[in-house]
């Protein structure tokens, strides 16, 4: 008896000191080498080219016609890239071009800005007459149009007028803004409409767009100057799309998330709102309360992360490859080996929180950011922070960058190329923020063709109207969805707007919600992924012809599968359901999803009553 006793305390030490030195293995950088976690996903987006190309009758023709003021170039120029983006042809004219564009239903002339009396009105008239349209992107007053544009009286100008209010949908998640929202400052023409317009849009109970049938053609006009403003490009898409009897535009289908400063250093000390709320320290706050929630949430709303190291928050350089190590152990252990099974991806932010700018180049100074001396110092410590990455993630490389307050300039973007070989994109802001942020537009870089853009949003937990707003317009105009946040927005008195954890999770979990529903087609994805198949809906080329009953949808190179969006005039209709070419969706009223699977697909146009 006393001899298996003996036995047992032996077994039950030997498999103690072995449960302890498994863990003490874990925890040691080396077992994470032997055992990396699984790579970051790196999809294949496959396309299809039609052999021959079908034609129907018509193809939609976009004329712009630009003049010289802010107003014109501003409208005209969102209007192009809108276009560009949606993959909608267009082509510029001069006022003498103007003259020669046959009318038809699927001919659409888009002017704006005060420069009326430079139009040839006569002959645009006589245009919409026998079937043609017009846009008017921005506003004028001019009497001699009154009649064409369904004015019955006009009193020159109103200006400082705000928000923006759908008498009739536009796009799935529009939002009415009221007159306290700062997102739209409007001047608009102070006028008295005829009783047969239509007035889909309106600020603070005055027409904002409408849309007047004359003869057998259809004019619109924007009473606004908020379209030389890029948060309106899905609106002029979407609206644009009123004016023929059919129009389909192209949707890429991309959602990312971003977290910046993921993986950082945990700071040392816990916020008193973390261990009176918690009662735990803010490395076991974020380890056991905010990871599992944004797991959770990721989970249930479909978004696949993308995090972006920091390697030190110090205004110095001072951190080297050992130290830095030892900073990250658990941040790189715990929550980058965690992201990577969740089937996320990691990108860099940062050797430090210090934005990629000499002292010659523009930066809020209020940032307090210590400039770099030169290019050699930056790449010096990107290498530093890549040996780092490296280290703990030897099979992973870093593709993707997001620049420290999203401010960064010529040398940083050189010394980006100089130090990450595998290096593709850089992802930046949509709208501009501070001094010196780096603008984007979806595309290659300005400074050399082999780093993309892929700008961001949105950001935040705490999702306002206006933010909203701005993701469904640029969803209307080609389908990406594009956010991020930081997970010391919590500590933040600013960032979190008084809302606690809790607080921020569900307005987080409210914005998913929205998302998912009313946009389930985007596709969740990492950013490497997201700019490879930005990259290849850019590249290809689309042809859409149109009939009475029938729209054929030819494509080179497009996406397999590609999504489509189809407005029809009232009293046609799609049946929803599936075909040989792929499906059909109602998002609302006269607006379809189409999923095409083949390079050739011909879409039958019902009508009711028939």
């Amino acid at each position: 008896m006393k001899k298996h006793t003996i036995q047992l305390s032996i077994t039950f030490a030997v498999l103690l000191i072995g449960m302890v030195t498994i863990l003490q293995l874990i925890r040691m950088e080396t077992f994470q080498q032997w055992f990396p976690p699984n790579s970051s996903p790196e999809n294949e987006f496959p396309v299809m080219t039609a052999e021959e190309p079908k034609k129907g009758e018509e193809e939609l023709k976009v004329f712009l016609h630009q003049n010289e003021s802010d107003l014109s170039e501003g409208a005209i120029g969102n209007m192009k890239q809108a276009l560009e983006y949606a993959k909608v042809p267009y082509e510029q004219v001069g006022r003498e071009e103007i003259k020669n564009i046959a009318p038809s239903p699927y001919s659409i002339i888009v002017l704006a800005g005060e420069h009326s009396e430079e139009w040839p009105r006569d002959v645009i008239t006589e245009f919409v007459e026998e079937g043609g349209r017009v846009m008017i992107a921005g506003r004028f007053v001019d009497s001699d149009w009154n009649d064409l544009l369904g004015i019955k009286k006009a009193e020159g100008y109103k200006g400082d007028l705000h928000g923006i209010s759908f008498e009739q949908e536009l796009f799935p998640g529009y939002v009415d803004l009221g007159a306290s929202s700062e997102l739209f400052s409007h001047s608009i023409a102070d006028v008295e409409l005829k009783e047969e317009v239509a007035v889909p849009l309106t600020v603070e109970e005055e027409p904002l767009m409408w849309i007047h049938e004359r003869g057998k053609g259809k004019v619109m006009f924007w009473n606004s100057t908020i379209t030389v403003g890029k948060t309106t490009r899905g609106m002029l898409l979407q609206s644009l799309s009123m004016l023929p009897p059919a129009f389909v535009s192209a949707q890429a289908s991309i959602k990312v998330f971003h977290i910046d400063d993921f993986p950082s250093p945990i700071p040392f000390e816990t916020p008193e709102k973390i261990e009176q709320e918690y009662d735990k320290s803010i490395r076991d706050f974020y380890t056991d309360v905010w990871w599992e929630d944004m797991k959770e949430i990721g989970e249930n709303h479909d978004f696949t992360y993308t995090g972006y190291l920091i390697g030190t928050y110090r205004d110095d350089t001072e951190l080297k490859g050992k130290e830095i190590r030892e900073n990250l152990r658990y941040p790189m252990l715990y929550f980058g080996r965690d992201l990577l099974s969740e089937g996320g991806e990691l990108g860099l932010h940062g050797y430090n929180h210090q934005s990629l700018v000499t002292p010659s180049e523009p930066i809020d100074e209020t940032l307090g950011y210590v400039p770099w001396k030169n290019n050699r110092q930056m790449v010096e410590m990107i290498k530093e922070v890549e040996g780092v990455f490296k280290y703990y993630f030897p099979d992973e490389e870093i593709k993707s960058y997001v620049p420290p307050s999203n401010v960064i300039n010529t040398t940083g973007i050189k010394a980006l190329e100089q130090s990450l070989p595998e290096l593709k994109t850089i992802s930046s802001l949509y709208i501009g923020g501070d001094k010196g942020s780096l603008e984007q537009e979806f595309g290659p870089g300005d400074v050399k063709n082999n780093l993309y853009y892929f700008p961001r949003m949105t950001s935040g937990y705490a999702e306002s109207p206006e933010d909203q707003f701005l993701q469904t317009d640029v969803i209307a105009n080609f389908g990406v969805f594009s956010h991020f946040v930081h997970p010391d927005d919590v500590l933040d008195s600013y960032r979190a707007q008084g809302r606690n954890w809790s607080q921020m999770r569900s307005r987080l979990q409210d914005m998913g919600e929205h998302v998912k529903e009313n946009y389930p087609y985007l596709e969740a994805m990492t950013q490497s992924n997201a700019t490879k198949k930005m990259k290849s809906y850019q590249e290809s080329e689309l042809t859409v012809s149109y009939k009475e009953d029938r729209i054929v949808i030819t494509g080179d190179e497009i996406l397999k599968p590609s999504e489509f969006l189809i407005r029809l005039e009232n009293g046609k209709f799609l049946n929803e359901g599936k075909y040989s070419y792929g499906s059909v969706d109602e998002l609302s009223e006269g607006l379809y999803r189409v999923t095409v699977k083949e390079p050739e697909a011909e879409i039958l146009i019902k009508e009711r009553g028939k």
